[in-house]
């Protein structure tokens, strides 16, 4: 197809300018140029990881997450999706992840839980991205049934330790 020769010919001009632009370009949104377009922004960032700010800056983060909500179905466009976010806040630092939060890209994450199965390829690559955001302190996760369980747990009696602290023979 043309278009995935385009994308690859973005990918290795860095054209993070002109991949938004297509993405947005495309009024219908169809799923291959949009899965194409996540694709080509992860590919960008991580072969060059100070495209993240531009991505941030170009509105990036929005088209993005529109690919999102356009095609909540489709796993290859939510996992393509989640993983650049993942990628352009991994890269972008604390700008990306409040990017993210302010443009629609939580919201999407957020979504991709609701319809796409646990240890689906897009819900694991959303946990991912979601893991980013919460490295930044944006979100959190609510406590494991695990750790609401062991706060209720009632117990008495103290735990000792005895250490020893050796030092190595010399090689």
């Amino acid at each position: 197809m043309a278009v995935e020769h385009l994308y690859h010919k973005a990918i290795e001009d860095r054209d993070v300018q002109w991949i938004v632009a297509e993405m947005r370009r495309d009024a219908g949104m169809s799923e291959p140029i949009q899965q194409w377009g996540c694709d080509a922004l992860f590919r960008v960032v991580q072969h060059n990881p100070p495209a993240a700010k531009e991505i941030v800056s170009c509105g990036g983060i929005e088209v993005v997450a529109a690919a999102m909500n356009r095609h909540p179905g489709s796993v290859e466009v939510q996992n393509e999706a989640c993983t650049a976010i993942w990628r352009v806040v991994r890269e972008g630092g604390f700008p990306a992840a409040k990017a993210v939060v302010e443009q629609g890209g939580l919201v999407a994450l957020n979504l991709v839980l609701k319809t796409h199965p646990d240890g689906s390829a897009p819900n694991e690559a959303a946990m991912l991205a979601l893991g980013c955001l919460a490295d930044h302190g944006l979100v959190s996760f609510g406590k494991s049934r695990q750790e609401e369980a062991l706060e209720q747990i009632q117990s008495k009696g103290k735990a000792f330790a005895q250490v020893f602290v050796v030092a190595e023979s010399g090689a």
